[in-house]
């Protein structure tokens, strides 16, 4: 495991939100309850308490984000105000990876994506032929990176007219290999009208992987992140409010270009032996082509909207505890309404905040943050606490700055702690496979907190080596 603590740093003149990396656990554990025994381990032998911790960031494997027998369970029942925030970019991914599964229409196109790919990379010969016509290479499928399917479908959407070039060239050259003739020819016939998928899915996977990119960020917060997500939702149920008319109209345009028949194929008709009155009702609720890859469509539509709802609950509901902590909330909201809204939070951290104060707090806050700032109204909570140490006010507001820092400090990403995990791939490769933990965690703090040890006066931290390893003895 990887060690990441998130907190905000306080200077004489700015406020940032800073991830800082600890240290890698040798884990021997795979069990919620076994994890957690072995985090809560090392936060001693580090010196840090396990009842200072407000905010807990997991991916959303079952033995870590799981309700009951997950870490999460076992962190929150020995720290309540330890708030679980699913890591929302991977909460993202799962949303994506779903939606590709909903119906056999769906999971047959990834299938031929892949069966492209898998083609051209699996011969040297192939791949370079292929490289000479294309200007961007085609890449793999992935169910793990949802930025995977983008990236493998989008070169092949612009380029599909290239491809087939380049399948063609390969079954009338001479002396070509009989399995590459046979494949490439079995490519062919499964790159049909079903590809107008390619433009349907272009427009999806560009909405999701804009957003998945910005919810890596250390800097981002929860509010934010809701914000984002809503703003997501509302973007793919105007594409299903649009309809797949037109993506249907520049695939027929696209496959004439192309060369291939421009409409769906045909299934064929199951022929009924019943009565006359059952033939005709099934004639009659039989779909057409056209209706039956709108209704798929929709599936997929329906999918990602359902789970982003229920999905991004949790992360909706920390969101809405601390959203009147907003430029916008604070100078919209009356008096009565923040001091309700302050009392609220007061219970949930009823260690950290003072609930009498905090209310008496917030009806005083809202005018004079009004007078103070410029903009106030489009304020986020970072700029709000950067005005309170800016002006001195910490004294005169403590809860108010406590409840915002708690706020900024939940986490919204454990992009982090992966990329810990590539940086620990550079650091321990095959010729340092005998590295001890020790030196390992060492060198891992050099170099991923390398801004903190470029500032080191090094003379010093010599000095101070020389002095600790000195063999002579002063004689008096």
């Amino acid at each position: 495991m990887t060690q990441i603590i998130r907190y905000v740093h306080i200077t004489e003149e700015t406020c940032t939100i800073e991830e800082s990396f600890v240290d890698f656990i040798e884990s021997h554990e795979k069990t919620g309850k076994g994890l957690a025994a072995e985090i809560t381990e090392k936060l001693e032998k580090d010196g840090l308490s396990i009842s200072d911790c407000r905010g807990q960031g997991y991916d959303n494997g079952a033995n870590m984000s799981g309700k009951y027998n997950g870490v999460q369970a076992h962190i929150h029942s020995l720290n309540e105000f330890a708030r679980f925030v699913p890591y929302a970019a991977h909460t993202l991914n799962i949303v994506g990876v779903h939606a590709a599964e909903v119906s056999p229409l769906m999971i047959t196109l990834f299938g031929k994506v892949q069966a492209i790919f898998n083609f051209f990379s699996s011969s040297t010969l192939r791949w370079e032929k292929l490289m000479k016509t294309l200007t961007i290479s085609l890449k793999g499928n992935s169910d793990t990176r949802w930025s995977a399917k983008k990236e493998a479908i989008i070169p092949l959407r612009r380029q599909i007219k290239e491809v087939l070039q380049v399948l063609e060239s390969i079954i009338h050259t001479p002396k070509t290999n009989a399995v590459s003739v046979c494949s490439a020819k079995e490519l062919l016939i499964q790159i049909d009208f079903s590809l107008c998928l390619l433009d349907f899915w272009c427009q999806i996977l560009s909405l999701i992987d804009r957003e998945n990119k910005l919810l890596q960020s250390k800097n981002i917060s929860i509010n934010i992140a809701a914000k984002k997500m809503k703003g997501l939702k509302a973007s793919i149920q105007n594409l299903r409010d649009v309809g797949v008319d037109n993506i249907i109209k520049a695939a027929a345009e696209t496959a004439i270009q192309i060369g291939i028949e421009g409409d769906f194929p045909m299934k064929r008709k199951r022929k009924v032996k019943q009565m006359a009155l059952y033939e005709a009702e099934d004639d009659f609720c039989r779909l057409s082509p056209e209706t039956d890859f709108g209704s798929q469509c929709n599936l997929v539509f329906d999918s990602i909207l359902t789970q982003i709802e229920w999905r991004f609950e949790a992360m909706s509901a920390v969101s809405s505890d601390f959203d009147f902590l907003i430029g916008h909330s604070l100078s919209k909201s009356s008096v009565d309404e923040l001091i309700t809204k302050a009392k609220n939070l007061s219970k949930i951290y009823k260690a950290d905040l003072d609930s009498s104060d905090f209310q008496s707090e917030m009806a005083s806050f809202k005018y004079q943050a009004a007078a103070m700032m410029e903009n106030f109204e489009k304020s986020s909570p970072m700029d709000i606490l950067q005005l309170i140490h800016k002006y001195s006010l910490t004294d005169a507001y403590p809860n108010t700055a406590i409840a915002i820092r708690i706020f900024l400090t939940l986490p919204v990403t454990v992009a982090t702690c992966e990329r810990s995990f590539s940086k620990l791939k550079i650091i321990k490769n095959y010729l340092r496979s005998t590295m001890g933990q020790e030196r390992l965690s060492c060198l891992a703090v050099f170099s991923i907190e390398h801004e903190v040890a470029n500032a080191l006066d090094f003379d010093d931290v010599i000095s101070d080596f020389a002095s600790k390893k000195a063999r002579k003895v002063t004689l008096n």
